[in-house]
């Protein structure tokens, strides 16, 4: 006979990160009831009402963190390099059993709500709805659906191909009648073959109408943006504090990336947020091809790029170290899915943005508190506080010194169960 869970559970650590920003707490105790959080403090103080049955969860050598927030995910792609538009050939159903595996094995590492960012017809809408109905085990998952790109534009796969103002207003009603819970729009070009990655793909009417009706609607914006003028676009046409700028990787139409200071002080006056995704664009195309070199051997190709890629990684680092000066706000979003970037690498996003100067403890903020916040789910998840969902993650070893020990999983609950 199975017996029933018992009302409270207690979770204890060597370490605890509540998440919200104070200090770091030391033999620390969560006490869950039911699928809410019902204390938090140190393990004297944190205990279940007296005669309770409680399950007692002990990580003698863990700490204790909220659930992980990617607020940048494809959970329709593999993530082991097949390039997008040889993968959007395939099935919906192919893309729906992919994103089923990915999501399950991301939940089982730690990462307890994701954003995605981009997903072909109904795929990942189908899959928050197994979700729901107990059918599939994944994180919390907030959609764009189709990303809206302009005719043949980056993702212009996945079905949301949208031009001229009306269009676009069109077109993000129509993703919101299908249960988007914001709008992802592809604001320049990317790796999607055929289109221009240096240049802005919407005009500014067509921008100001797209961010207009989202706001109306009180959704947010995320803007897939490498081209800078493509960022003072997006500044002119509404963007606000609430929405996202994605990969803000200050490119000039010839392919160059110039920093710009006046741009960066703007962004940081909207208060919007900025996703850099610096492991899918200089760490795991260079740690691959470091592996690959060191074995096998590179081609004349691989070797360019490589060169190339070791040229760009301090250069992008030191953007995003003045892009924090500025006061730009960052968070974590892998990209994971797309390209070489599997579901199992949030660490190494963190990682970098260490490197690029940020404390391993701001990082931690960047995939919790930060992370909920910028993608509007603050009240729920993202800090260990009473009454929030008990979506709690536990690592063996120091992530508030050293993010990579995020890699190691000892536990972790979603809604008060423990599915890991």
């Amino acid at each position: 006979m199975i017996q029933p869970q018992p009302p409270f559970q207690l979770i204890t650590g060597k370490y605890l990160v509540d998440g919200k920003g104070g200090a770091l707490l030391e033999r620390g105790a969560v006490l869950l009831e039911g699928g809410k959080i019902r204390a938090v403090g140190p393990q004297s103080k944190v205990a279940a009402p007296e005669g309770a049955p409680v399950d007692v969860h002990d990580f003698p050598d863990g700490t204790i963190l909220p659930g992980l927030i990617d607020v940048h995910t494809h959970l329709n792609y593999p993530g082991d390099g097949t390039h997008t538009d040889q993968w959007m050939k395939e099935s919906d159903d192919i893309l729906l059993m992919q994103s089923i595996a990915n999501a399950r094995q991301y939940l089982n590492l730690g990462v307890t709500t994701i954003r995605d960012n981009g997903s072909k017809n109904n795929t990942t809408l189908s899959l928050r709805e197994g979700i729901r109905r107990g059918l599939a085990a994944g994180p919390r998952l907030i959609l764009c659906g189709n990303p809206l790109t302009i005719t043949g534009g980056h993702m212009w796969q996945m079905g949301g191909q949208a031009d001229g103002v009306d269009g676009v207003i069109a077109a993000v009603r129509r993703v919101l009648k299908m249960g988007a819970d914001y709008i992802k729009v592809a604001a320049t070009g990317g790796t999607t073959l055929g289109t221009y990655p240096n240049l802005p793909a919407y005009n500014p009417d067509e921008l100001r109408a797209l961010i207009g009706e989202v706001h109306k609607f009180q959704k947010r914006v995320a803007a897939h943006v490498h081209a800078t003028q493509a960022i003072i676009d997006l500044q002119e046409a509404g963007l606000s504090g609430r929405d996202m700028i994605i990969h803000c990787t200050w490119r000039e139409p010839d392919g160059s990336s110039r920093y710009r200071q006046d741009v960066a002080a703007r962004i940081a006056e909207l208060g919007a947020w900025v996703n850099p995704t610096l492991h899918q664009a200089i760490g795991s195309k260079r740690e691959r091809l470091r592996e690959k070199g060191n074995t096998v051997g590179l081609t004349p190709a691989e070797r360019a790029r490589l060169d190339e890629l070791e040229r760009l990684y301090p250069e992008r680092l030191e953007q995003i170290r003045q892009m924090a000066d500025a006061g730009i706000k960052f968070v974590t979003g892998t990209d994971c899915g797309w390209g070489q970037v599997p579901f199992n690498e949030i660490h190494k996003e963190m990682d970098l943005l260490v490197q690029a100067g940020l404390s391993p403890m701001r990082a931690i903020l960047s995939a919790t508190r930060d992370a909920a916040e910028s993608v509007g789910v603050g009240e729920v998840v993202g800090t260990l506080e009473p009454g929030k969902a008990a979506d709690v993650a536990v690592f063996r070893g120091v992530p508030h010194r050293d993010v990579n020990d995020i890699a190691n999983v000892l536990a972790v609950f979603q809604g008060g169960k423990r599915v890991r």
